[in-house]
Parts: structure tokens; C-alpha cells; sequence
């Protein structure tokens, strides 16, 4: 019987992955919330890409997601910011 070597999951790039997605859905709800779990969701991803790197660990994915979503989460908060400063300017 043909066995299969399996890797374990990297446990930070889930929790990454499940913090760039809350940053995502609260962004509206809960405001200041939102940014300081996008850039948590950013930390703990960037450490998990290591982790698997050096420990030979799979979840790569689950940690380009969690930096995906909190970069975007990011993004739009510095693009509503922009617009609220020009908007109050004039």
C-alpha cells in the first residue's frame, strides 16, 4: 500500500487567514477594530510564510490570504481617510 507522506497545517497561517478576513467583514461594523486586526492578521501570515518555510509546513495559501485581505482592509481604510480629509477641506 502506497502511504502518503502528509504535512502538518501551519496554525498561524490559519489564524492570519481567519483575522484578514474578520479585518474584511468588520470593516463597516466596528471601525478602529477592523485596522488593528488587519495588521495582526499581515504579522501573524508574514511569521507563519517563514515558519512553513523553514519548518517544511503547508498553509502557504491559508497566509497569502490572511496578507491579502489585510493589506486590501488597509488600503481601503487609507482611502476613506483621503477622501474624509478632502471632503472636510472644502
Amino acid at each position: 500500500m502506497d502511504q502518503q507522506q502528509y504535512k502538518a497545517t501551519s496554525s498561524l497561517a490559519i489564524a492570519g487567514m481567519i483575522c484578514g478576513i474578520t479585518s474584511l467583514v468588520t470593516i463597516v461594523v466596528i471601525n478602529i477594530l477592523s485596522i488593528v486586526v488587519a495588521i495582526v492578521a499581515i504579522v501573524l501570515s508574514a511569521v507563519a510564510m517563514i515558519e512553513i518555510k523553514n519548518n517544511n509546513k503547508s498553509g502557504s495559501g491559508f497566509a497569502i490570504t490572511g496578507i491579502i485581505c489585510g493589506s486590501i482592509t488597509l488600503l481601503l481604510w487609507c482611502l476613506f481617510y483621503i477622501l474624509i480629509v478632502n471632503l472636510l477641506r472644502c
